[in-house]
C-alpha cells in the first residue's frame, strides 16, 4: 500500500467513527439492545476482514493484557453509546476525548510513567473545559437526561483512558487483531438479555432498526477500526495523532444534518479547550522526541 492511500484510510477513520452518533440516534431502542446487536455485526465484521487480509498474523489471544483491552473497550462501547442517547452527541465525543487525561493521572501508578508539569497544565485545561458543560441547560425529561449522559459521556472517556493505558502496557501502539474481535464478542454476550427483550413493533419495524444496527456496528465502527489496521504502520506519528482529531468536529455536524440536534454553546466552548489541549498536547510531545520518532 503506497503512504498516500494510508493517509486516506487514516482520514477515513475519523470519518467513519464520526456518524456512530448519527446512527445511535436513528434507532429507538435502548442502549444495551443496541450495542448488542451492533457489537454482534462488529464482531462478525472485523474477524471476517482481518482472517481473509491476515489469515497468518490472525490469532486469537486470550492473554490478561489482551482481555484488559477488550474488556475496557467493551464498556466504553456502552457507556458511549448511554451517553448519546441521554444527551447530545457533541457532549459525547468530547467526552471520549478526555482519555489523555486519565492516562496523565492514571499513567504514574498503573505503568510507571512519571507525569510532568506541561501534562498537569493540560489535564486543567481539560477540567476547566468540562465545568463549562455544566452551564448549558441540563434538561431531564423524555428520553433527555442531560446530568446521567454526561456522567456516562465522563465515565467513557475514563474506559477509553484505560483502553490505551492497556495497550502501552502490552507494549503495542495498537491492540492485536483479535482485540476487537474479542472486545465486541464479550459487548454482545452481556447485552444479550436486553437484545432479545427490545419492543420489536418500536417505530422503523424490527428489519429496518436491525438494519442499522448493521450499518452502525460495520459502517462507522468496522470500516473505522479496519481503516485505522491498514494505515497505522505507513503514516507518521504526528499524523496518527492529529489526523482522527477530526472526529469531534464532524459527529455534531452529521448528527445535526441527520435530527436537527443542535449542541449548547457552552458545549463548543469547552470542547474547543478539551481539543485544542489534546492537539497542542500531542505536537508539543512528538516534537520533544525529535525526527527520529515520526515515522512509527
Amino acid at each position: 500500500m503506497t503512504r498516500a492511500a494510508s493517509v486516506g484510510f487514516l482520514l477515513l477513520s475519523p470519518v467513519c467513527t464520526s456518524l456512530t452518533g448519527m446512527f445511535i440516534k436513528f434507532i429507538p431502542w435502548s442502549p444495551w439492545a443496541i450495542v448488542g446487536w451492533r457489537s454482534l455485526f462488529s464482531s462478525l465484521f472485523i474477524l471476517a476482514v482481518f482472517k481473509t487480509l491476515f489469515p497468518k498474523e490472525f490469532r486469537f489471544d486470550w492473554s490478561p493484557g489482551n482481555l484488559l483491552i477488550a474488556a475496557s473497550y467493551s464498556a466504553f462501547a456502552l457507556l458511549f453509546t448511554i451517553s448519546t442517547k441521554l444527551t447530545t452527541s457533541a457532549n459525547t465525543v468530547f467526552l471520549q476525548y478526555t482519555a489523555p487525561a486519565w492516562v496523565a493521572i492514571l499513567g504514574p501508578w498503573l505503568l510507571g510513567e512519571k507525569t510532568g508539569r506541561r501534562d498537569w497544565l493540560f489535564v486543567g485545561l481539560t477540567v476547566a473545559g468540562l465545568s463549562l458543560f455544566l452551564l448549558n441547560d441540563l434538561a431531564v425529561g423524555g428520553d433527555r437526561n442531560e446530568p446521567l449522559g454526561l456522567a456516562a459521556g465522563a465515565a467513557g472517556g475514563l474506559a477509553w483512558g484505560l483502553c490505551i493505558i492497556f495497550m502501552r502496557k502490552k507494549g503495542s501502539r495498537r491492540p492485536p487483531l483479535s482485540a476487537m474481535v474479542i472486545a465486541n464478542a464479550l459487548t454482545t454476550l452481556y447485552c444479550l438479555g436486553a437484545m432479545f427483550s427490545v419492543d420489536f413493533s418500536a417505530p422503523g419495524g424490527l428489519a429496518a432498526n436491525l438494519g442499522w444496527c448493521a450499518l452502525l456496528g460495520i459502517g462507522p465502527l468496522g470500516l473505522g477500526y479496519v481503516f485505522y489496521v491498514l494505515a497505522i504502520n505507513q503514516v507518521t506519528a504526528l499524523e496518527a495523532a492529529m489526523i482522527p482529531s477530526i472526529e469531534p468536529l464532524l459527529n455534531p455536524v452529521w448528527t445535526y444534518l441527520a435530527v436537527g440536534e443542535t449542541p449548547g454553546f457552552w458545549t463548543f466552548i469547552g470542547g474547543g479547550l478539551v481539543m485544542a489541549g489534546v492537539v497542542v498536547r500531542s505536537w508539543l510531545a512528538l516534537r520533544s522526541l525529535g525526527p527520529t520518532a515520526q515515522t512509527p
